[in-house]
């Protein structure tokens, strides 16, 4: 009897065992980021709670890593070929304006280290330009140092900051049009109302206004070109006696690319 009763026992347990779940062991939250020349790799190991919370350029994540957070550069800048006295002008194509809404024309950004220039942290090509001189650049938030901006576009002198701009906070802004000296060098044209702009000219993307473009927008012209081409400097659509003019100008000046 007494056998039995503690074989009925054993059995109650086995059953009563095998209906409970143990709870896992967490493991604390752990990982890295790595980044290299041409690829990134990211590695979180934690438990599956994700939240994050942002107070200034203050960021906590828990659990899952998240991805990175973007850091938005506001830029204002004019562009001396398409200004017509008080914002820019729409770049026209074959048929019509070649970009929708208010984009007067797409601009390429980047980042440069500041103590070695030559160095390209990060770049954002096709950046739409607005006609009120706007420009809208997302950075990711791990670029949180100090770095020189250069601004390109298709027929203008590439210009760069003054100096060196902080990404330390979420949202950056820097103004190009309010003071010469905003621009490496004092680099910028003084515009007829007061306010400055990036050099015209530069067809050929060398850093200099020279003989070349003036052959190649000549050239153009006597062909009757039309379209969004980088001859035409104005945007009209039109490569003719308006876009030769401002690059002669500029190339009389010996107008030129100023780098640190």
């Amino acid at each position: 009897m007494k056998t039995l009763l503690v074989m009925t026992i054993c059995a109650a347990f086995s059953v009563f065992a095998s209906g409970q779940t143990l709870s896992p062991t967490v493991i604390s939250t752990a990982g890295d980021f790595y980044t290299g020349t041409s690829a990134t790799l990211s590695i979180t190991i934690g438990e599956p709670v994700v939240e994050t919370y942002t107070s200034g350029s203050n960021v906590v994540s828990s659990g899952f890593q998240q991805s990175d957070l973007m850091k938005q550069l506001q830029l204002t800048i004019n562009l001396e070929g398409l200004w017509n006295g008080t914002s820019m002008n729409k770049t026209q194509g074959t048929s019509g304006d070649q970009y929708p809404g208010n984009i007067a024309d797409k601009i390429t950004v980047e980042l440069h280290h500041a103590a070695n220039y030559i160095t390209i942290v990060y770049s954002a090509t096709g950046v739409n330009l607005t006609t009120s001189g706007q420009a809208a650049v997302s950075v990711p938030g791990t670029k949180s140092g100090s770095y020189y901006l250069a601004v390109k576009h298709r027929n203008s002198i590439e210009t760069v900051s003054a100096a060196p701009v902080s990404f330390s906070g979420l949202n950056v802004n820097y103004n190009f049009t309010d003071n010469i000296t905003k621009a490496f060098g004092n680099n910028q044209k003084l515009l007829p109302t007061g306010v400055y702009g990036l050099f015209t000219g530069d067809t050929n993307g060398d850093g200099l206004v020279n003989a070349l473009d003036l052959i190649g927008i000549g050239a153009d012209a006597g062909n009757f070109v039309s379209g969004y081409v980088n001859a035409d400097l104005n945007g009209d659509g039109i490569v003719d006696a308006l876009d030769l003019i401002p690059a002669d100008n500029n190339a009389a000046g010996f107008v030129s690319v100023k780098k640190p």
